[in-house]
């Protein structure tokens, strides 16, 4: 086996282009992209409430078990009260994000200021603009710096990216930016000598990154996977850094795992809604259509509600876990199609659109849909495309992609769950287009020189 062939990441720019010349060199600045982008983000999120009637009167519903999670913590009555009418301690959500958050509520009281919800949409805001960082760093590593800067940029303008901060007030920018991030790591760790401390410090970043939303840990095996044969290649020893890695990660969930144990009587990874969430999407009762039955969400159904309430968390997800197998097991060709509307949906936006109050608001149902069908073809070809050019050092991001999406398929889908992976697809869908614009550049040259 060739060691340049995995050590050593094949770089080559689609077209030659000139260097960028000095007077435009803060063009090229990964940090004036950020910049720019965190710019970007704010003035809109100023604009969007001086119309706040006609968009932000759903902001509390849309990111509300966060907001209320985030107001006991301020208040001093610790992780609990997911939503009205269920006051007791709760691993609903995972811990990081809804921390963060009360900061912003010790800071400014919702009873009398918004100020709270100002500060977690800059907050979402500064991780959305962060991400232009790995973004840029991911696409020089594995493509070229040019695609790199053209991608930091595209991520400055992308509508999801700017859209996300200021809609949802959610963990999906924070997720967005951590995955990236792990991303860069795993390019760095594979050839790092076995008694790093960055072999302790990956690990510990997978726990953080687990309690930020544990869906993203199903992409730490398969990281580990591809950093493990990478070094078998070149002869550098894996074994023990990586079981290094695993053990800070369990160590890092320990202690909210613990604190889940003893405080509502059950083992659960992270948060207790798994449950719930595969329920919702596979029952008797989706509306036709649908992809998940909103209508039975304990906040939404009194009925849910009580049962919550009396059953305790971890009780009631498992009942709804069980209801969710055993209908699943009953009608395999229902959950089969529920299973297709859920992959067209995360990939279109066809079900997503229509539940967005934002694009209601706005008149851009049909435009989200034309809009994300087209990223989602342009980088599905960019994919392909990086796998031929380059498969081994495109694989880490390919399999975000392919994988990371599967726990949604089978529980539920939004736009939002996708979003972690949505800078991997601007990665693609930008080197597509730098490939598109090669072949018709070689194309134009080829044509010049026969009618010479």
């Amino acid at each position: 086996m060739s060691t340049t062939s995995i050590a050593e990441p094949v770089v080559r720019d689609a077209l030659p282009v000139p260097a960028i010349p000095p007077s435009s060199s803060w063009f090229a600045s990964p940090w004036i992209v950020v910049a720019v982008a965190f710019g970007i983000r704010v003035i809109l999120c100023l604009v969007s409430h001086r119309v706040e009637s006609k968009f932000h009167l759903g902001l509390q519903v849309i990111g509300r078990e966060a907001g209320f999670i985030a107001w006991s913590l301020a208040s001093g009555k610790g992780f609990s009260n997911p939503f009205p009418g269920y006051e007791a301690a709760t691993a609903w959500l995972a811990p990081v994000f809804p921390f963060l958050w009360s900061i912003g509520y010790r800071i400014f009281d919702p009873n009398t200021s918004d100020g709270g919800v100002y500060f977690c949409q800059f907050m979402n805001s500064a991780f959305s603009a962060l991400t232009c960082w790995p973004v840029y760093w991911l696409g020089k590593r594995v493509f070229s710096t040019r695609i790199g800067l053209a991608a930091s940029w595209t991520w400055v303008f992308l509508p999801l990216a700017i859209l996300f901060p200021l809609e949802w007030a959610w963990d999906q920018s924070l997720s967005a930016l951590v995955l990236a991030l792990l991303l860069c790591a795993v390019y760095k760790l594979r050839e790092a000598p076995a008694a790093s401390w960055a072999w302790s410090a990956y690990g510990v970043s997978w726990g953080i990154a687990a309690m930020v939303n544990p869906t993203l840990s199903v992409m730490l095996p398969f990281f580990l996977a591809w950093i493990a044969f990478c070094r078998w290649g070149i002869r550098i020893p894996s074994i023990r850094p990586l079981l290094t890695v695993v053990g800070f990660f369990v160590l890092s969930i320990l202690p909210w795992t613990a604190r889940n144990y003893f405080k509502l009587d059950g083992l659960m990874f992270i948060k207790s809604n798994f449950g719930l969430e595969l329920w919702l999407g596979n029952n008797p009762v989706v509306p036709p259509g649908a992809i998940y039955s909103s209508q039975l969400h304990p906040m939404n159904n009194p009925r849910q509600l009580l049962q919550l309430a009396f059953s305790g968390e971890p009780e009631y997800m498992q009942a709804r876990q069980r209801a969710a197998l055993a209908f699943i097991r009953a009608h395999p060709g229902t959950f089969v199609t529920l299973l297709g509307r859920r992959v067209l949906d995360s990939w279109t936006a066809v079900y997503d659109s229509h539940e967005d109050k934002w694009m209601g608001a706005l008149h851009l149902r049909m435009e989200e849909i034309y809009f994300c069908t087209a990223l989602s073809a342009l980088s599905l070809a960019g994919l392909l495309l990086a796998l031929r050019r380059n498969t081994f050092e495109s694989l880490p991001l390919a399999l975000c992609v392919v994988v990371f999406p599967i726990p949604y398929y089978i529980t539920h889908t939004s736009l939002r769950y996708r979003h972690p992976i949505d800078p991997l697809l601007t990665l693609f869908a930008v080197f597509a287009i730098s490939q598109i614009v090669c072949v018709a550049y070689d194309r134009r040259l080829r044509v010049r020189g026969n009618l010479a």
